[in-house]
């Protein structure tokens, strides 16, 4: 009898499933760009739960932390800035071991570039904080026969 028989190899991969999925779901973004990618890219998506993975602290992702509120946070975000198109334009160092990805954020021909926080965790490069009010800007009415930037901008 060979010593990886089809039934251990179907066994070996039932059993590992589970840990791979789960190592993969808690990951965060490989640099500070991807991070911000990422978590756009679940914004985008309604993927309430991979946006919770890739939200947080140097302490971890805020479903780990269970940080006060977290889930009240990602809704709202993900309400205000559902159907935004992001695009990360470069990172530079921050206060706290941080990187401020300067990301800019597309709706409907309006244009609001804004800094995007990042911070290292175990799991991988996380996004920290944004100001949602001045990400919210690109929902505005604004005038599309400028190239970029709404009122006031």
């Amino acid at each position: 009898m060979p010593l990886f028989a089809p039934r251990n190899i179907a066994l070996l991969v039932i059993v590992s499933a589970p840990v791979a999925i789960a190592a993969q779901a808690t990951k965060g973004g490989a640099t500070p760009a991807a991070a911000v990618e990422e978590f756009m890219r679940a914004l985008a998506d309604s993927n309430l739960t991979r946006m919770g993975e890739l939200f947080g602290s140097a302490k971890g992702p805020v479903v780990k932390t269970k940080t006060k509120d977290y889930q009240k946070k990602i809704v709202l975000m993900q309400l205000f800035l559902h159907g935004v198109q992001a695009q990360t334009l470069g990172d530079v160092p921050g206060k706290d071991d941080m990187r401020t990805v300067t990301t800019q954020l597309t709706s409907h021909g309006c244009k609001v570039t804004i800094p995007v926080n990042v911070v290292k965790a175990r799991e991988g490069w996380l996004v920290h904080d944004f100001k949602l009010d001045d990400a919210a800007e690109v929902n505005k009415p604004c005038d599309t026969s400028r190239r970029s930037g709404n009122p006031g901008q």
